[in-house]
């Protein structure tokens, strides 16, 4: 019999890799905060059903998707964007009564979500991270004495973050972000370098899969998710991922992020994202099956880890490279390059979703083009 399977966050193009990846071995429906037309994996082939569950009020969430495991009977529930896995966590116990899913305790997602429990937790274990400040008021701004340092918020630092320059611009970022988060500001040091991640799929702390890759081009250009990327390995890097899923005993997927400073050879831990990864397309590229060993391990399975990985480079052209164009981050040359060990996200298996993420680079790309915050949302670090 087929199995069934409901993956959240229709609207993310990791849940798109996701059904890529399983193609029709599975029965899959999906789950979206956003209308049907604006669900990117409702124009997917390999989608049966969209249900769509708004995510802002966490009761409504809770009594929208319950009934529908309820009623459906999946044989497995993946979640996928942080909002999915923080409130799969938080009621963690009642949804695996419910169906079988891969899903963090609380204790352990109360420290990889929030980015000042993640400082210090690092710190402890033994992880470098940035100088972190923690401002509570406006006078602690006064204990930032060296620049340009990263503001951001705890909780949701990719929509909370502003670069600050000088104290000037340190003072009025941290009212901006005071205005909007819920949770502690922290300032940090800013590291210079490149971004590279750790990827593991864990339960109870060992790891059943392991991927390194580092961003080549990523949007905004100043700092964010992968445009272009690449596999590679560090034996360091490898330890320290080793050592936060262990310490947090992790059960789930998980990616750590770091920045890597060539002049001090060392990478520094910027924040952990206790979810599946954006760049799941390049993981999977590179022969690590993250869906497949995410779904075994969620039906109870023991399967056998996977440890090496082909070294490749993964675009996503549309929407997310289009936006690097647009913001001056390449050339149309280089855009429009031809490379036979890169693999993209154009589709022609699958080619609806294709279509949909063209049009978004172009109306997103278009946006960026003619709308300085647009392009630099966080602010830019003085050279």
């Amino acid at each position: 019999m087929t199995r069934r399977l409901l993956i959240s966050d229709g609207d993310h193009k990791n849940t798109l890799a996701i059904l890529r990846t399983f193609r029709d071995k599975y029965e899959m429906d999906v789950t979206s905060p956003l209308p049907k037309f604006l669900t990117l994996t409702a124009y997917s082939r390999y989608t049966k059903n969209v249900f769509v569950v708004k995510d802002k009020n966490e009761d409504t969430y809770k009594k929208e998707l319950f009934s529908i495991l309820t009623k459906r009977k999946y044989d497995a529930f993946i979640p996928v964007g942080l909002k999915t896995y923080i409130f799969s966590s938080k009621y963690r116990d009642e949804l695996l009564e419910e169906v079988n899913s891969l899903v963090p305790t609380w204790d352990s997602m109360k420290i990889a979500y929030n980015k000042d429990a993640t400082m210090e937790f690092a710190e402890k274990i033994g992880v470098p991270v940035p100088r972190t400040i923690a401002i509570e008021n406006e006078e602690d701004l006064e204990s930032v004495d060296e620049f340009p340092v990263v503001l951001k918020s705890s909780d949701e630092a990719g929509k909370f973050i502003r670069y600050c320059n000088n104290a000037d611009e340190l003072q009025s970022g941290y009212r901006q972000l005071k205005s909007k988060s819920r949770t502690r500001i922290i300032a940090q040091e800013y590291i210079k370098g490149y971004g590279a991640g750790f990827y593991s799929v864990c339960r109870c702390g060992k790891m059943y899969a392991v991927f390194m890759h580092r961003r080549l081009k990523e949007f905004p250009i100043t700092g964010g998710p992968s445009a272009v990327a690449e596999s590679f390995y560090s034996k360091k890097l490898f330890d320290y991922g080793k050592k936060i899923c262990k310490k947090l005993r992790w059960t789930g997927p998980i990616m750590a992020e770091f920045k890597y400073s060539p002049e001090k050879d060392e990478f520094y831990l910027i924040e952990i994202n206790p979810k599946l990864w954006g760049s799941l397309d390049l993981t999977i590229s590179a022969g690590v099956n993250i869906p497949e060993i995410i779904l075994e391990l969620s039906i109870g399975n023991d399967p056998k880890p996977v440890k090496t990985y082909k070294k490749v480079k993964f675009r996503w052209v549309f929407p997310d490279e289009l936006k690097v164009l647009m913001s001056g981050g390449e050339t149309i040359g280089e855009f429009l390059r031809k490379d036979r060990v890169t693999y993209t996200n154009i589709s022609i298996e699958d080619p609806l979703p294709t279509l949909f993420q063209m049009a978004q680079g172009f109306v997103f790309g278009t946006l960026v083009l003619l709308n300085r915050k647009r392009k630099f949302p966080h602010g830019v670090v003085a050279t």
